[in-house]
This record gives C-alpha cells, sequence and structure tokens, in this order.
C-alpha cells in the first residue's frame, strides 16, 4: 500500500514536471507574431459553420489559456473574439473554462513545484512581478487577493497565490467572482462589434489588432468597475483594521 502510494506520488510529480519543461521550451522559442498569425490565418480560411464553430472554440480556449500559463500573448483578444462569434453568453462560458483551468493550473504549479521553479518558467523579469504581490495582504486579506484576481495581472497573482498558504477552498470563490465580472466587459465587446454591419470576423480580428476598436465597453465595463471598486475599498478598510489592530495589541 506504501509503495503504490509513493508511486502514484512520484508520477504526479514526473507529469508536472513533464508539463512545466513543455511550458518552459514553448516560453523560449515562443514568437507572439507567428502565433497571431497563425490564429488569424486560420480564422480568415475557414467558412462560418459547425466545424468552423468547433475549431475556433478549441483555438480559443488554448490561446487564451496559455496567454495566462505563460503571461506573453495579448489575451483580451480571444475574450473578444469569443463574444464576436458566440454572443455573449457562449462566448463568457468559452472564456470562462479557459480562465478557471489555466488559473488553476498556475496556482497548482506554484503550491507544487515552489518558488525555484516558477522563477524557471517565467523568467526572473517576470517573478519580479510576482514577488511585488505582498504574500501577507493575499493571506489575510480576502477582499485584495479578489480585487487583484480582476486587475490586468491576475495572471501573476495566481501563481503569487500558489505560493502562499491560501487554500484551494479559499482561492477558487474568489477565482470564480473574478473571472465573471472581469471577463465580461470584453466578451461583451466583442458583442457590441458585431452589430457593426459588414464588418465580418476577419475584419473585426484586424480592427482589433491595429487597435481601431475598442475591446472594453458598455454597461459590463462600469459593472467591472463598480464591483472592482467596492471590494477594494472592502480591502483596504480591512488593511486598515488589521494595523489599527496590531498598535492596540
Amino acid at each position: 500500500m506504501t509503495n503504490k502510494f509513493i508511486i502514484s506520488k512520484y508520477f504526479s510529480y514526473v507529469i508536472i514536471i513533464f508539463f512545466v519543461v513543455i511550458l518552459i521550451i514553448t516560453f523560449i522559442h515562443l514568437d507572439v507574431n507567428i502565433i497571431a498569425d497563425f490564429f488569424y490565418g486560420i480564422v480568415s480560411g475557414l467558412n462560418t459553420n459547425n466545424f468552423f464553430s468547433l475549431i475556433l472554440i478549441f483555438l480559443l480556449f488554448i490561446l487564451r489559456s496559455t496567454s495566462i500559463i505563460i503571461p506573453v500573448l495579448p489575451g483580451t483578444i480571444f475574450s473578444a473574439t469569443a463574444g464576436f462569434q458566440f454572443g455573449f453568453t457562449q462566448g463568457l462560458v468559452i472564456i470562462f473554462f479557459a480562465d478557471f483551468f489555466s488559473c488553476s493550473i498556475s496556482f497548482l504549479l506554484a503550491r507544487k513545484l515552489g518558488r525555484k521553479y516558477i522563477t524557471r518558467l517565467l523568467g526572473s523579469r517576470q517573478m519580479r512581478r510576482v514577488e511585488s504581490i505582498s504574500q501577507d495582504y493575499l493571506e489575510n486579506n480576502y477582499f485584495l487577493m479578489t480585487a487583484l484576481l480582476m486587475s490586468g495581472f491576475f495572471d501573476f497573482v495566481c501563481y503569487a497565490i500558489g505560493l502562499t498558504k491560501v487554500t484551494w477552498k479559499r482561492f477558487m470563490p474568489a477565482l470564480i467572482f473574478s473571472i465573471i465580472i472581469s471577463d465580461s466587459p470584453f466578451v461583451a465587446s466583442g458583442v457590441a462589434a458585431r452589430k457593426i454591419k459588414d464588418i465580418g470576423l476577419k475584419n473585426f480580428l484586424q480592427k482589433i489588432l491595429n487597435g481601431e476598436l475598442d475591446t472594453i465597453s458598455g454597461n459590463y465595463l462600469f459593472l467591472f468597475i463598480t464591483s472592482f471598486l467596492i471590494i477594494f475599498t472592502l480591502a483596504m478598510i480591512n488593511i486598515y483594521l488589521q494595523k489599527k489592530s496590531n498598535i492596540i495589541k
């Protein structure tokens, strides 16, 4: 029984290390322009049908997930594309699962492998961003952790949380809430762009890449900003109360 447990434990570590090696190789040889051109070429060359939809969903899931696990790709374009092609509800579901999967992977990689391996994966420059996030505040301030997960550098935050003592059960609700709130404006921007006559998916992607269309707008932007400000305010109040409590002690 003990031998089986040891074998199972080492096997899980082998799988994780293999996954990390693949990510490191990908990161070293990664060319953002090549990936962008590949994605654009695939979309441009296919017709709108069920088979195309399945391929596009797979591409969006893989590229969005990769942009979070290896934070060098611009991930917002994939959120907007999901909204443009599949509508708000379906688009948000696609991006939600991609974000949940990739953020969970980032958290577990940091938790299982530690700081040394994450530094190798991300590089020293990116690791400094992770380390700049205060572990004390993340561990003791749930609101601040949620607010940071809603921010533009949430991909680094997932690694940072994995390096703390925050449990998975505590991390998961904050992650789910932050994904839904922070992804909604970007997906909605794709839905809004779809209403522009004769724009087409090909022209939409081209305009996004050229900076001719905003990737975040509408009522969902207001919801995102309001939610972020409320949670961030609660986080600051929590920090103030903790400091005041320490002074009294």
